[in-house]
């Protein structure tokens, strides 16, 4: 009797261009990336991507940049509901903002608070 081998795999070897392993790399490794996600679409193994990770340096994998946008609406400024005057004393010298998060809460800040206080402060409301 005649011996019979079976080949259930796709044995090949393929030739990645350079362009191709960095878009892949940037798809795998983006913020909304998976690398198994990205391997199991492109037909390669994860280990593959993290190889070709090391074998790149860090400047050609640049993070993609993806501009957004966030709706900004001006409100005028608030008048009491007593007489129709302007607010008085130091609540009209200080500006208020207020901005609406994605997440739907509201943040109401000094119009001259620190930007690094205002950008850490939006990311506490939005993890909550």
């Amino acid at each position: 009797m005649a011996k019979v081998e079976i080949l259930t795999g796709a044995e090949r070897q393929r030739r990645w261009s350079t362009e191709l392993k960095l878009s892949i790399l940037q798809e795998a490794f983006s913020a909304d990336g998976s690398v198994s996600d990205v391997a199991r679409r492109h037909d390669v193994l994860p280990q593959q991507i993290y190889a070709w990770r090391k074998k790149f340096s860090p400047s050609e994998l640049k993070p993609p940049q993806t501009p957004s946008f966030i709706p900004v609406s001006l409100i005028g400024a608030s008048e009491s509901v007593g007489d129709g005057s302007k607010r008085s004393g130091a609540r009209s010298r200080c500006k208020d903002v207020e901005i609406v998060l994605r997440n739907g809460r509201l943040l109401r800040i000094a119009a001259d608070m620190d930007l690094e206080v205002l950008s850490s402060l939006v990311a506490c409301v939005e993890a909550a």
